[in-house]
């Protein structure tokens, strides 16, 4: 191993002394990252939420308001014909169905259940789901705990008790059971009902250029390191490495680690001017950034590998490098939201392990995704990545 990592200090030294790779690698992705990220400010980071308001009680009125005070929904108070075609539309993330009756149930303690029309398997629709349910269970809590307070109020001014600390005993008293009465069967639920296109998060200014010109330039970077094991095979160089004590293996194992360190690095340069100069939070969840950004170089490196073994000039590791970074970024959503495509679009563009990673950055970003949301993006990146990484080592020649 020591040679492999005697060879990708040798690629990095070169490339850290190429002025081309700098400008490639660092200022251009915060330039174009200026640039897609003023020209798509102005729209909301929170998912758009319909509600249709089919009771006119208290209760019903202070749901509303809390969804709207909620800082991952942007609500909009409709019609139902309005709320199922917003839906449908992609205009609308889900569209919430408050029942007649709501209020009084509430009121009375009992059950009630709220419907939400989505899309199915829409991740934003989830999402909404889970924000409804804890809002709606605020609720029925701040409920439960105004009528355990007047009953004690009263309770206590019949039997005529005084006193702070009579009080709070019997507050507690009256509380526990209601409390774990309410944990144990929930008074608000919410019933997903699925509707008939795909609605989802459309993310807006630095939240969409950040993430996406990061995967642009980790493509451009690739250039030098691709061209630099041309121009060795051309030369002889990898020949001669031949003629000492390096195998085959380390040969390639040490190109791939030094693009892998290239693309990491300038991962982290990055998301460090995202985090600080675009006010970008990527680090809601270090863990599943981390994780993102492994994937992001395990496909970059073993891209760049193959495309350095396949090709055999300068001029054609150029051209190879310009249109897949091009393309692959368009088709994964770097320049524009994938949300806003026809569907066609986004099942082309999710077949690429770099839409899989983009939604994961704007998950953890935006709705602050974990670990467990981020796995099926390492796993579509590693398979990518194994497959990329055993046709490199099959078409890899030590000479032209």
């Amino acid at each position: 191993m020591k040679r492999v990592w005697t060879l990708a200090a040798k690629d990095l030294l070169e490339t850290r002394r190429d002025r081309l790779a700098l400008l490639f690698t660092v200022v251009m992705p915060l330039a174009f990252t200026s640039f897609f990220g003023l020209m798509f400010a102005g729209g909301s980071d929170r998912l758009p939420l319909a509600v249709v308001r089919g009771d006119a009680g208290a209760p019903a009125r202070q749901l509303v308001t809390m969804l709207q005070r909620s800082g991952v929904l942007k609500v909009t108070v409709t019609e139902a014909d309005a709320a199922e075609k917003s839906v449908d539309d992609g205009r609308s993330a889900a569209a919430l169905l408050i029942p007649a009756g709501f209020s009084a149930e509430v009121a009375a303690g009992r059950p009630v259940q709220l419907t939400l029309v989505s899309t199915a398997g829409s991740s934003a629709a989830q999402t909404v789901q889970t924000e409804v349910s804890a809002v709606a269970g605020r609720l029925v809590a701040g409920e439960r705990a105004a009528q355990t307070a007047v009953a004690v109020a009263g309770s206590a001014g019949a039997t005529g008790q005084g006193g702070e600390q009579a009080l709070e005993d019997a507050s507690l008293l009256m509380a526990r059971p209601l409390a774990a009465e309410a944990l144990a069967h929930p008074v608000a639920t919410v019933k997903v009902v699925e509707a008939g296109a795909a609605a989802g998060q459309v993310p807006n200014g630095f939240v969409l250029s950040s993430p996406g010109m990061l995967i642009n330039f980790i493509m451009f970077s690739l250039l030098t390191a691709g061209t630099a094991l041309i121009v060795e095979r051309r030369n002889f160089t990898l020949l001669r490495l031949m003629t000492t004590r390096v195998r085959r293996w380390e040969l390639i194992a040490g190109k791939a680690v030094g693009m892998f360190i290239l693309t990491f690095a300038q991962q982290i340069i990055l998301i460090g001017a995202g985090q600080l100069l675009f006010a970008v939070d990527y680090l809601r969840d270090p863990a599943a950034l981390l994780l993102l950004m492994v994937a992001t170089s395990l496909v970059a490196s073993t891209l760049g590998l193959l495309l350095a073994a396949v090709l055999t000039s300068e001029q054609a590791m150029v051209a190879a490098t310009v249109i897949l970074s091009m393309s692959v970024s368009a088709l994964s959503g770097a320049w524009f939201p994938l949300e806003v495509a026809g569907p066609g679009f986004r099942f082309v563009g999710h077949l690429l392990p770099t839409a899989w990673i983009l939604d994961g950055l704007r998950g953890v970003i935006v709705r602050g995704f974990g670990v467990a949301e981020v796995l099926p993006a390492l796993g579509v990146a590693l398979a990518w990545s194994a497959a990329l990484f055993a046709l490199a080592v099959w078409r890899f020649r030590l000479t032209s």
